[in-house]
C-alpha cells in the first residue's frame, strides 16, 4: 500500500487499518486478518503484531496468560498490571505463584516517579512478548 495525497486528506491505507483493527473485537480481526491474508501475508502479519495491545491479556484463557507471564519478571508485571482493572489485576496475580504474584503486587502498589512512562514501558514489553508468543502459535490473540 502505498501513501498518497488526495486534495486535502492524508490517505495512508497501512495506518487507517492498524487504527481500525485497534477497535475491532477479536472475532472480527481474526475474520479480516484471514481475508487480508489471502491478498498480503505480510501485511496480514504486520496487521496482527500492531494490533496487539496490553490489555488484550484480559481475552487470554489462563493457560495463554501463565505462559506469558513465565517470560516476564515479577517487577514488570506489577507495573503493567497499574493499567488493567482491579478485577483483571487479580485474574492475572492469581494465575502467578505465590512468591511472584507477593513480589508483583508489591510493585504494582508502589508510587513510581515517573509512572504513565513506566506503565507504557511495561506494558510495551509484555505487548512484545505476546507478540512473539502469537508468531510461534503459543497463544491465540
Amino acid at each position: 500500500m502505498s501513501d498518497n495525497v488526495e486534495g486535502n486528506v492524508f490517505i495512508n491505507g497501512r495506518a487507517q487499518i492498524l487504527e481500525m483493527f485497534q477497535y475491532l473485537n477479536p472475532e472480527e480481526k481474526e475474520r479480516l486478518l484471514k481475508q487480508i491474508r489471502i491478498k498480503n501475508p505480510q501485511l496480514a502479519a504486520e496487521i496482527a503484531e500492531t494490533s496487539i495491545q496490553f490489555k488484550n491479556i484480559t481475552t487470554l484463557n489462563d493457560d495463554e496468560i501463565t505462559r506469558i507471564i513465565s517470560y516476564i519478571k515479577a517487577p514488570i508485571l506489577g507495573v503493567a498490571l497499574k493499567a488493567l482493572k482491579v478485577n483483571e489485576q487479580r485474574r492475572v496475580l492469581s494465575l502467578c505463584s505465590r512468591e511472584f504474584a507477593e513480589e508483583a503486587f508489591k510493585v504494582m502498589s508502589t508510587r513510581l516517579a515517573n509512572e504513565n512512562r513506566d506503565v507504557e514501558r511495561a506494558c510495551a514489553k509484555i505487548k512484545s512478548v505476546m507478540a512473539a508468543l502469537a508468531k510461534r502459535n503459543m497463544i491465540n490473540l
